[in-house]
């Protein structure tokens, strides 16, 4: 059954527009209307990959009042999506058209929001840069690749209170770059990437908007300081 159950997963992630779409539903649920305008797809194609998704056990369908939505399996898609992410370019889903309308009218979706259980957007993106630029993380190679906590971030996120404990004891993957829907460069994903976000709301940088958005109630060079 194992055997038949990674033909299926294998399967249902060999197509660009299905990772788009699990890619979407990782930020949130929604429902095949939604889907169809955010990725610029028609909705019966919509339909059909979502059977795929949901036959592989990746996507579950939920109700909300009178629609029927469509969620992720965030435990089982989101390491799937960082591993295809690590592999390259050629694994990356192309920007949709929705996408380009949040960065046209700078949308607060665009500026902050969450990805999963981490911080995406503008905001998401700039402090992983900032995390990189200041040498508190470190690009690691290999097998499973992603970022690598140096000693000086040690001392910088204790500071900030970002738990690296409880990162490092989870099952996911430690820190990897979750690639941005809307600025199409990397964030901070994985364990230590919803411990940030966790740091930041509980010392009220950021708190949670409407739907998937987030609101920066403090400007966060304050939290990233020096």
């Amino acid at each position: 059954m194992a055997t038949i159950d990674a033909v299926h997963v294998a399967s249902a992630l060999a197509d660009r527009a299905r990772l788009t779409l699990l890619a979407a539903l990782l930020e949130g649920e929604a429902t095949v209307t939604e889907l169809a305008g955010r990725l610029g797809l028609a909705q019966p194609r919509v339909s059909t990959h979502l059977a795929r998704l949901r036959t592989a056990g990746l996507v579950t369908p939920v109700v909300l009042g009178r629609h029927r939505a469509y969620a992720a399996d965030a435990v089982r898609v989101k390491p799937l999506l960082d591993a295809l992410y690590a592999t390259g370019p050629a694994m990356v889903a192309k920007p949709s058209a929705q996408a380009g309308r949040e960065r046209r009218r700078d949308t607060p979706l665009r500026r902050a929001r969450t990805c999963y259980d981490h911080l995406a957007g503008v905001a998401g993106v700039g402090v992983l840069e900032t995390l990189r630029r200041r040498g508190w993380v470190v690009e690691r190679k290999g097998e499973r690749p992603g970022y690598a906590v140096t000693a000086a971030g040690e001392r910088a996120f204790a500071k900030r209170g970002v738990d690296l404990q409880a990162a490092r004891a989870s099952r996911r993957q430690f820190a990897t770059a979750c690639l941005d829907w809307t600025e199409r460069r990397p964030h901070l994903g994985g364990a230590l990437g919803s411990e940030v976000l966790a740091a930041l709301r509980a010392r009220g940088y950021v708190r949670r908007g409407r739907g998937r958005a987030m609101t920066i109630t403090r400007p966060l060079e304050g939290w990233l300081g020096r």
